[in-house]
């Protein structure tokens, strides 16, 4: 079970607390960028990058940098070819959109009406909610997040398996009343790929070569990897450097795209309606039509972000609107945003499975750099001590492995990155591998360093059943459910191994929860409030930031899940004001 992301969260609060600075032009943050990226390579085991950077829609630097394949020395250029993961979407949308401009798809008609390959399976819900449109704004309430990993060509399944559940993510079906609540969904851009090939009586990638690509000048992409088009890409490389397989994709359109800097450039600024020489490179929408598409659909709102018809937009303020996609695939991680008004912004593709610590923090960069707001510190991100740990393991063997994390932590703590998802990451490359040993010994020790982090054991009970130790499986699931009671793996688990989890949860007295409830203030910030409430047997506390659950294992003892931080109250008898600690940090109780 992979940690919970929080760069979002991170970056929307690091923005709130800046301060500002001297603005800088786009060559001297082009320069920045251009200094940083060998060492962020060199840190995460990057092998090769492509890199523009764009300001008021020009192009203040291209630059690749490293290998597209190490042993052999081949070096990245600009017509170098990436998987860009689920930016396929933005792509494919056009495809969709070229039918609407047509009149062979209607955007608000029922998916259902072009369908005749596959049907929606029966529900609760109503097919004809789901609509073209709320499929390109993922509000169709459809399943399968991530369509899962990729295949061989021996074995790739046709597009209706696929869609019937002949995948390793399960069928696509609907799970929510369309047009509710926006639910990230590769599934439902299955359906989309599917509605191309009904009305268009074309393949998919061959339709969208012959009506997208190549009018757009994208001639050295392909939604078909065919021996061309894989002799001209990169090789992927994972988190530690490896090189590993060239994965397919039945679900070209959620995010089987391969491109080239070269040719995603032309479709970034394609997909600028204020570009001067958008009407060059776009010839194939209206542009009131791409407009439309870069624009937030309705009930797509989740904190900054947003989404329209294939694009994401991240909003900041009243002003500043970025639009773009991120991609991450096995051995690939890719980024574009661009800031609209401006159109200013970046393109990064990378062929190992480490690229998000580059494209994430240039995306904070961006923001820091456009705003003019630079003087809450540096979004580049520390060395993972994972990728240390994992030099330890193969040099030195795992007997070295613990003895030397303790000795780099009490060394370096302040320098290299020590949370708990670096080691999860590094135990779930040895299950990968095959290697079991490796990754129980990593998981192992990750439990060590963070005992109240409930997805540690979760992974750890993962390896150890995989291994065939049972009853050790169960215990750290059991204990990984106890600390986060919304651990639906752990949960569905356990009951496969016909093990109870109805009474996992440790019971506090209702009467020592309610003396618990009320309004906190930071001892050391007064504006700090956190407001704590009773929700069933677990605390629900909102701050200023987020809201958050406080899941009890003793009486004054409670575990954040998302964090797995340990809080403590500390109360007595005479007292009906609580203090509530969190690290060095403590809230006095005022009401």
């Amino acid at each position: 079970m992979f940690r919970n992301q929080v760069f979002l969260f991170v970056l929307l609060l690091s923005i709130a607390l800046r301060g500002q600075e001297e603005p800088k032009t786009g060559k001297q943050f082009a320069q920045e960028v251009d200094q940083k990226i060998p060492q962020m390579m060199q840190d995460f085991a990057i092998p090769g990058v492509a890199l523009a950077i764009i300001e008021n829609g020009e192009i203040v630097l291209q630059k690749c940098y490293g290998y597209a394949e190490i042993e052999q020395e081949i070096q990245v250029t600009p017509q170098t070819g990436f998987n860009i993961g689920s930016i396929s979407k933005s792509v494919t949308a056009w495809g969709i959109m070229k039918l609407v401009e047509e009149g062979k798809v209607d955007l608000d008609a029922p998916a259902e009406k072009y369908l005749t390959r596959w049907h929606l399976p029966a529900s609760e819900f109503d097919p004809d909610e789901v609509t073209v449109r709320r499929l390109l704004s993922h509000t169709a309430g459809l399943s399968i997040p991530s369509i899962g990993g990729g295949l061989s060509y021996d074995n790739l399944p046709t597009l209706e398996e696929w869609l019937t559940g002949k995948n390793d993510v399960g069928p696509v079906e609907i799970i929510l009343k369309p047009g509710t609540k926006w639910e990230y969904s590769g599934g439902g851009f299955a359906v989309l790929q599917l509605i191309i090939e009904e009305v268009s009586g074309q393949k998919f990638e061959d339709y969208m070569q012959a009506q997208i690509l190549d009018p757009l000048g994208m001639t050295n992409s392909s939604f078909k990897i065919d021996d061309k088009i894989r002799a001209a890409s990169a090789t992927p490389y994972d988190p530690f450097g490896e090189s590993t397989e060239f994965e397919l994709y039945a679900i070209h359109a959620a995010a089987g795209f391969q491109s080239t800097l070269e040719d995603f450039t032309r479709f970034v600024f394609a997909s600028l309606p204020g570009h001067k020489d958008h009407l060059a490179y776009n010839t194939v929408l209206p542009v009131k039509t791409v407009q439309q598409m870069i624009e937030p659909a309705p009930t797509t709102k989740v904190g900054g972000w947003r989404y329209g018809l294939g694009y994401q937009t991240v909003h900041i303020g009243d002003t500043d609107v970025y639009i773009g996609h991120s991609g991450s695939n096995t051995g690939w991680q890719a980024s574009f945003r661009i800031e609209a008004a401006s159109m200013t912004g970046f393109i990064v593709f990378t062929n190992g499975g480490g690229g998000g610590n580059i494209c994430e923090p240039l995306f904070c960069e961006l923001m820091k750099w456009k705003s003019n707001q630079t003087s809450w510190g540096d979004c580049w991100r520390k060395v993972s001590i994972a990728n240390k740990l994992h030099r330890i393991i193969e040099d030195k063997g795992l007997a070295e492995m613990a003895a030397g994390y303790w000795a780099i932590k009490k060394a370096q703590a302040d320098e290299l990155d020590f949370s708990e998802g670096q080691l999860n990451n590094l135990g779930y490359h040895y299950i990968t591998k095959g290697e079991l040993e490796k990754a129980i010994a990593v998981f192992k020790l990750n439990v060590e360093a963070f005992p109240y982090a409930f997805n540690a054991y979760d992974s750890y009970g993962e390896a150890l059943l995989a291994q065939g130790a049972r009853e050790k499986a169960i215990e750290n699931y059991k204990h990984s459910v106890k600390l986060n009671p919304n651990n639906e793996n752990g949960i569905k688990v356990l009951k496969g191994l016909g093990e109870p989890t109805d009474d996992l949860l440790y019971t506090v007295p209702v009467e020592q929860l309610k003396r618990l409830e009320g309004e906190y203030i930071a001892t050391h910030e007064e504006d700090w409030k956190i407001v704590v409430e009773v929700n069933g047997q677990v605390l629900k506390c909102e701050d200023k930031y987020y809201i958050f659950t406080l899941v009890p294992i003793d009486v004054n003892q409670f575990v954040n899940p998302r964090f797995g931080a340990l809080w403590r109250f500390e109360t007595n008898d005479q007292d009906d004001k609580p203090m509530m600690r969190f690290g060095e940090l403590k809230f006095n109780k005022v009401k």
